[in-house]
């Protein structure tokens, strides 16, 4: 369910800490820790953050798109945890919508490092359903053409519409059909 701004009043206790610095001291966690169960539980927590709109302005203002973008970058280089990369592509696709966010996936060669996402975790149904359902919310006017001209994309995305996995595979035909 969506929040308003008189129900977050209503759930933060008195004396209780407001939306914005919580999110602002879960990003600051994550950078301050090098335990990976709590980076782990830092990142589940923004992405569910992600979740409800009513989140997204403090999620930027703490730069939570950014630290969630870090990570799918960061797994393109190397190994990085599979759930700290599960728990930022769904944060990331949570809060695509913004057109902050969207804005600063695009200019930060998002797309190419959703496809290294697709590439690398290729058999992994959750990190590639999201990554999927991440361009096709982020798919605008302006952002199609680019990706129809990506012939790597393209073609990775053909390969995904012949997965065994039906979620995969109808997923990959539906960002297909609307590139088409």
């Amino acid at each position: 369910m969506f929040s308003t701004q008189e129900r977050l009043k209503r759930r933060t206790p008195d004396g209780g800490i407001n939306r914005r610095t919580y999110l602002k001291l879960l990003v600051d966690e994550y950078y301050e820790t090098s335990n990976i169960e709590a980076q782990q539980q830092v990142t589940a927590n923004l992405a569910n953050f992600a979740y409800d709109p009513i989140n997204w302005k403090f999620l930027l203002e703490a730069k939570a798109h950014e630290l969630f973008f870090e990570i799918v970058q960061l797994s393109g280089h190397g190994v990085v945890d599979r759930l700290l990369v599960l728990h930022a592509i769904v944060g990331l696709t949570n809060v695509s919508l913004d057109p902050a966010a969207a804005e600063y996936i695009e200019h930060s060669n998002g797309f190419s490092h959703l496809r290294g996402l697709l590439e690398k975790h290729r058999t992994d149904c959750e990190i590639v359903c999201n990554t999927l359902t991440c361009y096709s919310l982020l798919l605008n006017d302006s952002r199609a053409p680019r990706l129809r001209q990506d012939k790597c994309f393209m073609s990775l995305i053909q390969q995904l519409k012949q997965s065994t996995n039906p979620r995969i595979s109808n997923l990959a035909t539906i960002l297909s059909e609307d590139l088409a």
